[in-house]
């Protein structure tokens, strides 16, 4: 069984520690792992809690399977990651929001549909929010991506909006 709970200060280290630290879509700043520090881990948590505060919804969600966390989900409007304006096939469309993370850490968890469930549990949620499209930036080159390889995507509906070598820009419509 798979369940999305909503990310908070209680359940905050359920997060991978990859995934409490990285700070990559907040920030328009070179980031590399040296960024990846315990102090980057209290500005994350505060970055949730504060757009959480802002929308009313949470902008992260800890994927639990069997009530072990097996995975993360970070989904908001696109102005709340200042680094998607910076792709080449970006930025994301104003009329959609952005998933900047759907993520299964460990290997042993990739690859047994447990990231189809996610999309499919955040695609429900955002239907219920009332998005009209949901976007991502899917990489072709390799799976190793915070929101996953490209075919994934294509599978799951998205369409190319965008393309570039590497990372284009894929939209799902929610309508």
């Amino acid at each position: 069984m798979l369940k999305l709970v909503p990310i908070s200060k209680e359940n905050f280290k359920d997060v991978s520690e990859q995934c409490r630290r990285c700070f990559y879509w907040q920030t328009t700043k070179a980031f590399s792992g040296k960024n990846m520090t315990k102090k980057m881990e209290k500005k994350r948590l505060e970055w949730f809690l504060k757009t959480t505060k802002e929308h009313g919804y949470s902008a992260g969600f800890i994927a639990y399977h069997n009530y072990t966390p097996i995975g993360f989900v970070q989904c908001a409007p696109a102005q709340d990651f200042p680094n998607a304006k910076e792709y080449p096939s970006g930025p994301p469309s104003e009329d959609a929001t952005f998933l900047a993370c759907l993520y299964i850490p460990n290997r042993d968890n990739q690859k047994k549909g447990l990231g189809k469930l996610m999309l499919k549990e955040e695609i429900s949620r955002l239907k219920q929010l009332g998005y009209k499209a949901v976007e991502t930036f899917a990489r072709k080159s390799s799976p190793e991506n915070p929101s996953g390889p490209l075919e994934f995507y294509l599978k799951s509906g998205f369409k190319i909006k965008r393309d570039d070598p590497d990372f284009p820009l894929v939209r799902l419509e929610l309508r």
